[in-house]
């Protein structure tokens, strides 16, 4: 993935506080996107039913993004999973959903994910004009920027989101956590060196549904169909297939769900 319009910022980005995006007190432009896993999410929807929505804007390939991860996922935990009053959602620059999926598994990223190259995620930090990365922006229900978390450590969140009256909750099991952990699928051997991929499925996952190998750059380079049954692994051979990073899709035909795992090719 190319950054070229990133470089000039790279060293003010690790060096220096993330603010140069600051916008607080400005209207919060509304958008529609698609995550990584088909859903659609508009902000305004979205603040309209009560949340308080948290933009994660970042990119895959982010020094900072990867180092602050951990504890952004502590605060989606610790307020409630997207169940609650605040609802995360990452929004990526330049990647695309191949990449997006296996940054978010690398980093155990929950909420949902927006990629910059298929989910709309580019217009969006044109829209807020994002200089700098990652850039965590809070918009409450009157469509306004009332915070920035930066830097984004527990503790911010924490302070932050006090000043807003916003509690702790528990962390519910939801749709969204479900989407991207449930539907994972567990792929072994990973590293692959041999040349069959075997692929663990959740359970009640059964039936003629059609899989798809994409490269890193979200190319697919294999396609076929699988019959699957609720619990058992499936095989593919990938004798053939290039050194590389990939992405496993399998389109589960009984239940409508999109079933992904990320893997190496040595």
């Amino acid at each position: 993935m190319n950054h070229a319009l990133n470089t000039l910022f790279i060293l003010a980005i690790t060096a220096l506080p993330f603010s140069g995006n600051a916008q607080i007190g400005s209207p919060a432009p509304n958008f529609t996107v698609t995550d990584t896993h088909g859903n659609t999410h508009s902000l305004y929807n979205l603040l309209d039913s009560g949340k308080v929505v948290v933009l994660d804007f970042f990119y895959t390939t982010c020094i900072p993004c990867q180092f602050y991860t951990p504890q952004v996922n502590l605060a989606y935990e610790k307020y409630g999973c997207n169940t609650a009053t605040v609802y995360f959602m990452a929004i990526d620059y330049q990647d695309t959903n191949a990449e997006v999926l296996a940054y978010d598994q690398q980093y155990g990223i929950e909420y949902p994910s927006i990629s910059g190259l298929n989910g709309g995620g580019n217009a969006v930090v044109g829209q807020y004009h994002i200089i700098g990365f990652p850039t965590f922006y809070v918009i409450d229900s009157s469509k306004t920027i009332v915070q920035e978390i930066d830097p984004p450590t527990l503790q911010v969140f924490d302070f932050r989101f006090q000043q807003l009256g916003i509690s702790p909750a528990t962390c519910a099991v939801s749709d969204t956590k479900e989407s991207s952990g449930d539907n994972r699928l567990q792929l072994y051997p990973n590293p692959l060196t041999g040349s069959r991929l075997n692929a663990g499925l959740p359970d009640g996952i059964k039936g003629l549904s059609k899989y798809e190998i994409l490269d890193f750059s979200g190319s697919p380079v294999r396609s076929g169909q699988l019959d699957l049954v609720s619990g058992s692994p499936v095989s593919v051979d990938l004798g053939d297939l290039p050194t590389g990073i990939y992405l496993m899709k399998i389109a589960a035909s009984n239940s409508g769900k999109f079933l992904t795992g990320v893997f190496a090719r040595q």
